[in-house]
């Protein structure tokens, strides 16, 4: 029978991290993921139990980029490398693309890269179905498919399908799983908890996940990234509240004008899957007419820079970066706009 150790009477109460056999932080290159990580290491966990977990939106290595940024790939791999971590990547087959488009069928199968291990994981418990639409505005994960299908149902699938992670019935796995979800970004993630059991659990593995930076503000979220003397994901140096997708759908009009401005081959992507599906994001309005009613405002005097580092990975080098006094990045404290419900 499955006994929690670690109940949290406050939310910054830290678990004994001892018990755990491995702690998977699950990586997305955002400032929060990055912070949650940060957290670990101030607490002194030590690094032989942590793992990167990232999911590639895109899909496979080498898929044509459609919604995510180019770099984040990169953005992950050197963070791995910066403090010394084993990175795992996994994707649904063909990524975001194929399930926009997926018509009567079930969903791609989903594989993994841990280690050099490659793991594939076929979907056999699924009714064909369609999708022909970007996912919804809202907090609802069977509407806003993009972070279930992607991201949740992904590392959930790589996690109970990767035999290193597996126990016996008498001596099970402990797994910690590391969420960075806050209560300040929205009202619905007002209402997650600090600890909860996760949902790969099993009487072989048991896993538990911890939000460790849940009742931080904005601010202290920067601070620690500052106090390390790392770089933020490229987005935010561009403008952009959030690390998701370039194409993000709850971007708003200035995001969109932002994208077009940055990166218009992309941009261009998405008014044609709009066209094609004759399905707007934005009910109402398709990208270009957002874009055409949002600014270029909330961009850096530097933005060249900051886009080659986001659209041309391999311009990207190194973490390490010293943040000049009273300095945010341009995305920095702009509220919830284009960000979660």
């Amino acid at each position: 029978m499955y006994v929690q150790q670690t109940l949290f009477d406050e939310p910054d109460y830290v678990p004994n991290f001892d018990v755990y056999d491995r702690v998977i932080v699950m990586a997305s290159a955002g400032k929060d993921s990055l912070a949650s990580l940060l957290a670990l290491l101030d607490w002194g966990v030590p690094r032989d139990r942590i793992i990167l977990y990232h999911q590639r939106i895109d899909g496979e290595p080498g898929e044509e980029p459609f919604a995510d940024w180019p770099c984040t790939d990169r953005y992950i791999t050197l963070l791995g490398q910066h403090f010394g971590l084993p990175v795992h990547f996994q994707w649904r087959r063909g990524g975001f693309r194929a399930e926009l488009y997926r018509e009567n069928a079930i969903p791609q199968p989903v594989e993994f890269d841990h280690d050099g291990r490659h793991g594939f994981v076929p979907v056999t418990r699924a009714k064909p179905n369609t999708r022909r639409k970007f996912p919804a505005l809202s907090a609802d994960l069977s509407r806003r498919w993009c972070s279930a299908a992607l991201k949740t149902d992904v590392a959930r699938r790589a996690i109970a399908h990767d035999h290193t992670l597996q126990g016996t019935l008498d001596n099970p796995k402990r797994l910690l799983i590391i969420g960075g979800e806050r209560w300040e970004e929205s009202p619905a993630r007002s209402r997650y908890a600090a600890f909860e059991r996760h949902p790969t659990w099993s009487r072989s593995r048991q896993t538990d996940l911890f939000r460790p930076v849940i009742s931080w503000l904005e601010r202290d979220i920067w601070d620690i990234i500052r106090r390390y003397h790392l770089l933020p994901h490229p987005s935010y140096l561009l403008g952009f509240n959030r690390c998701s997708c370039c194409a993000c759908v709850f971007n708003g009009a200035d995001h969109w004008a932002m994208l077009q401005r940055l990166a218009p081959d992309r941009f261009e992507r998405i008014v044609q899957a709009e066209q094609e599906l004759g399905f707007t994001i934005r009910q109402g309005m398709s990208v270009g007419e957002q874009a055409r009613q949002g600014t270029l405002d909330r961009m850096p005097d530097k933005w060249e820079q900051y886009r080659r580092w986001a659209f041309e990975p391999e311009t990207l080098t190194s973490l390490e970066f010293e943040w000049p006094n009273g300095w945010y990045p341009a995305g920095a404290f702009h509220g919830s706009e284009g960000g979660s419900i």
